[in-house]
Parts: structure tokens; sequence; C-alpha cells
């Protein structure tokens, strides 16, 4: 029998409720979300405004390469920038739009899923100045048709794990007795695995760079080439990785929550003002025919 195709953005309110049974929306919810736990919205500014500088170091670092070639690199001389200033320009006024609309859009209860969006899109940003960097010093050593193997591997994977976590989300949505993918399998043992553990492995790096300092050292060979092609492929693959399993799913939640406000709000038994926040309450509830009079 052929299975029913079901998209992940049509589940009524009930079938929503089964995503709190997700083990990996548990540990995000958990993390991010943290009860009781006091807000600092400038820590998140800070954070924000130092991605931003970081990247636009990366766009002028990049202008640098191209004007003062290192004569001992194994690279050869980039001659067109994939990284201009404009670039990070356009990408930084999507940033902005998409960060306003959010504002606009948002109320006490979704407050943190709107916060988690920016931030997504940041690391995005982020993501993609790094190998359009990576690109414009790499293209003509790996060549076009490299620079495309290396990408067509990069969509493949983002392709084969994001339908493998879209399986696995529809048969929790829609309650589907279907076995799970053995990639859907492998990827949430690892990532149970780097969450228990992860600390261990940052520890004994810091411990490694300590007794052995030498090992800072860049290398510009073959090796040192190889190395950091390779550095390139798993940092972009745990991206991906990382936004189909945690921030995705995390998201969908939220997108639910955004679908069905009142239905959500009353579920978890909290008053309109609780819900929505005194500000958003008296601008947008209070007075209309939303407002729940019954509950004061």
């Amino acid at each position: 029998m052929v299975r029913r195709m079901k998209t992940l953005f049509i589940a009524t309110f009930e079938q929503s409720l089964n995503l709190q049974d997700d083990k990996l929306i548990k540990y995000m919810k958990k993390d991010v979300e943290q009860p009781g736990k006091k807000e600092r919205p400038i820590l998140v500014k800070i954070l924000a405004i130092l991605l931003v500088s970081l990247q636009y170091g990366f766009v002028k670092f990049t202008e640098y390469g191209i004007e003062h070639p290192n004569k001992n690199s194994f690279l050869p001389t980039p001659t067109f920038n994939f990284l201009p200033i404009s670039v990070f320009i356009i990408m930084l006024s999507m940033y902005l739009v998409i960060w306003i609309v959010t504002l606009l859009k948002r109320y006490k209860e979704l407050k943190l899923y709107f916060s988690y969006i920016n931030t997504v899109n940041m690391l995005i940003m982020l993501l993609i100045t790094l190998n359009l960097m990576f690109i414009t010093f790499f293209l003509k050593a790996l060549t076009v048709i490299g620079i495309g193997l290396l990408i067509g591997i990069l969509m493949f994977t983002g392709y084969v794990v994001f339908r493998s976590k879209k399986r696995s989300l529809e048969n929790v949505l829609y309650e589907t007795e279907e076995k799970k993918d053995k990639i859907d399998e492998i990827v949430e043992k690892i990532l149970n695995l780097v969450i228990k553990y992860g600390w261990i492995i940052v520890i004994i790096v810091v411990i490694w760079k300590i007794l052995f300092p030498s090992s800072n050292t860049v290398r510009t060979d073959f090796v040192g080439f190889i190395e950091i092609i390779g550095i390139w492929l798993i940092f972009d693959i745990g991206f991906i990785v990382a936004e189909a399993y945690l921030f995705f799913p995390y998201l969908l939640q939220g997108y639910y929550k955004y679908k069905y406000p009142e239905e959500y709000r009353e579920w978890e038994g909290k008053s309109q003002l609780e819900w929505y926040g005194e500000k958003y309450f008296n601008k947008n509830i209070k007075g209309t025919e939303k407002e729940k009079k019954d509950e004061y």
C-alpha cells in the first residue's frame, strides 16, 4: 500500500500535540526555554552584534586576501570575490526585515520562538558568509568541477537528512506506525551522544592545546589544504544536521502554537493576559470578540 504523503504544516491542533513526544523537541524546550530563568535580551543583542561584526570581518579578510595574497600559501591568488560588501549588506538587510516582522508578530508566549527564528537566521547568514569566503579562496585550486562536487555533496546530504527527519516528524504528528529510517536512528544516537558527552571532547581539546601549543600552527602544505576542506565539509554538514534535528522541529512546534493560539492557551491552562502579555492583550485582544471575559 502506497503511503499517503502528508505535509508537516496541515496537522490539526490535537495532532500537533504529538510533537510533545519527540525526544529532541523535549531537549530543545528544556535547553531554550529554561523555565524560571530570567530573560536577558541585552545578551542576545550583544551576541547579534558580535556575529554581525564577525561576518563583516570575514568580508574584509576576503578583500585583504585578494589584494595582499600570501606568497607562501598553497592556494593560488583568487581573482573573483564571491563575498563583496554588497552581498553582506543584502543579507543583513534581509535579516533586519525579518527581525522587524517578528517584532510586530510576536507576543509573550511566542517570544522565545521568534527570538530563536532570528538566532537561526543569523547562523544561516554566518554559514553563507563562510562558504562564500571559502569558495573565493578555493575556487582556483579545486576548479569549478571540484567546488560543484562539494556543493553537490552538501545538497545531497541536506536532502537525505531533511527527508529522513520529515518522515520521522510525520510519523509523530499523524501517529503512523512506520519504522524509522536508519539515517534517522543513527543521527539521533549521535546527537544524543554529543549532547551527553560533548563537554568531555571540549575538555580534551583544551588540555591538548595546553600541553602541545605547537599544534596550533596552521599548515600551508597539501595536508593543510585537505584538512581545511575536511573542516569545511564537517562544519556545513554539522549545521545541516542541527538545523534538521534540533532547530526545525522546535520551530515547527512554535508554528503550531502560532496557528492554534487559543487552543494551546486553553490546553496549558493560561489566561489570555498570561498567554499574550499585557501589551499585546491590550492592543489586540481587549475589547474585541477575541476577549474571553469570563476568565477575569
